[in-house]
């Protein structure tokens, strides 16, 4: 469970989200709507512990008070964060990417019992996860991002997500540039981690994604505040009268 207590956040003197205080609980999807500029990223990135943002307030993950953890702690704890925009980083292979974060997730974690595997064993158990994210092996050999669709993208941090078991997901509008087999994946991921009690965050302002996707209870933001929040019907509400 992620629990946010009274957070408020800034940059340069400027506050963009006041006393935000939610409970994400184990098992839900939650989605954040609201127009852009309303808060909603800027909450995700503090979430993380971004040093951009300073935030007053507290974030409970599982209990344990993470409000000063580092972003790579917060990372370890369990939070996982889809970025918005995604930078290509020439001279890097994916396969060296998603191994370097693997061994170093799980020795920060110091799980027992647990050895760094050899390249061509990490390879064989990523390769078995590809073709349910509809992804070619071919992919692992590629720089990282580079020349990537935006669905590639998108595939390759949700193997980063079955890779690490983060117990917390945040997508921040994950839905940019996806086409419907990708959203259909991501319906199946999520569908997937509800069952295995991990809690999802969805950030949009797309009502088309919300189409795909079951929520259990949606949050309308508005100049950094809660404007309003309920369950999936609130959807439908807004569709009807807009973002007040």
């Amino acid at each position: 469970m992620l629990t946010l207590r009274q957070v408020s956040v800034s940059i340069h003197d400027k506050q963009i989200v006041h006393d935000f205080s939610y409970a994400f609980a184990s098992g839900e999807t939650i989605a954040i709507l609201g127009h852009n500029g309303s808060g909603k990223s800027s909450l995700a990135l503090s979430i993380m512990g971004h040093p951009r943002y300073d935030m007053v307030g507290s974030i409970l993950l599982d209990g344990s008070d993470i409000s000063v953890a580092s972003p790579t702690d917060r990372h370890i704890a369990g939070l996982f964060l889809s970025l918005q925009n995604i930078p290509e980083i020439p001279g890097i292979r994916v396969s060296e990417y998603l191994r370097t974060i693997y061994n170093t997730h799980f020795a920060r974690k110091h799980v027992a019992d647990t050895k760094s595997p050899s390249p061509f064993v990490f390879r064989r158990m990523v390769e078995k996860m590809l073709p349910g994210l509809g992804l070619d092996p071919s992919i692992l050999d590629r720089d990282l991002f580079v020349g990537f669709s935006g669905g590639e993208k998108r595939r390759i941090e949700l193997l980063q997500i079955a890779l690490l078991e983060p117990s917390v997901i945040i997508l921040d509008e994950i839905d940019s540039g996806l086409d419907i087999d990708a959203i259909d994946i991501l319906r199946q991921q999520i569908d997937t981690w509800r069952t295995t009690g991990k809690t999802i965050i969805l950030i949009t302002h797309n009502f088309h994604l919300l189409d795909s996707i079951d929520v259990d209870r949606i949050i309308v933001m508005r100049d950094g505040h809660i404007e309003r929040h309920g369950d999936r019907s609130l959807v439908a509400t807004i569709r009807t009268e807009g973002f007040k």
